[in-house]
């Protein structure tokens, strides 16, 4: 969803401007950061509102682990005793 958003010029010099401000450190557990997210995710509704797509105060940084965490509990149910690795497979959690 949002590709259009994604390859344009005008997101590619938000993204390194809010990575670059944020000092490329997650802004929920202070691990490097590598994925600018949006806090309200680009929809088919919205991915033409640039109050959502383009939108400074719409962004965070997070590290893969956390942009998982997020994605994945809105969209899917995921079972005790599972988690996922730093490369964002599903793993058996250890505990």
């Amino acid at each position: 969803m949002g590709q259009k958003v994604y390859d344009s010029k005008a997101w590619q010099l938000l993204r390194q401007a809010y990575y670059d401000s944020q000092h490329g450190i997650c802004e929920w557990c202070g691990s490097p950061g590598d994925i600018v997210d949006h806090i309200e995710p680009i929809t088919s509704e919205n991915v033409n509102d640039i109050w959502i797509t383009l939108n400074w105060e719409n962004l965070q940084l997070l590290c893969l682990s956390c942009h998982n965490k997020k994605t994945f509990r809105k969209h899917f149910a995921i079972r005790e005793g599972f988690g996922f690795d730093e490369n964002g497979d599903l793993i058996v959690s250890k505990t």
